[in-house]
């Protein structure tokens, strides 16, 4: 039976080479492995060694806790799972050089969910 930990780093590592439009063979080119070790990895069915994290990390341009998010041993607490299309959402809202644009794009969010309604209430 899989760790927990080695099942969420799995996922996690399938998420950000998703997001990247990255395939299993191109990681696992770039990383020096076969796709299918890269698969055994996303299951959680092998251990991510230290140096192949690293490699994953820097290839996926991710920070390498990002990798254990939802692990429970994050730096920053415990952070809220987001779907691959609600993180590359956020990375453009943070890209977003103009403060007014930021607010516009909240504001819009937020109308479309329905919760200035609720907080008006």
């Amino acid at each position: 039976m899989p760790d927990p930990v080695d099942i969420i780093v799995g996922r996690n590592v399938r998420q950000f080479r998703a997001l990247r439009r990255v395939s299993q063979l191109e990681l696992g080119e770039a990383l020096g492995l076969t796709f299918q070790q890269i698969q055994k990895y996303e299951k959680g069915t092998n251990r991510v060694s230290a140096s192949k994290l690293h490699q994953i990390a820097v290839f996926l341009d991710v920070d390498i806790s990002a990798l254990f998010e939802g692990a429970g041993i994050s730096q920053f607490g415990s952070r809220i799972e987001l779907s691959p299309d609600a993180y590359a959402l956020a990375l453009s809202y943070d890209k977003l050089s103009s403060p007014a644009g930021k607010e516009a794009v909240k504001t819009i969010v937020t109308l479309m969910t329905g919760e200035a309604a609720e907080t008006a209430v």
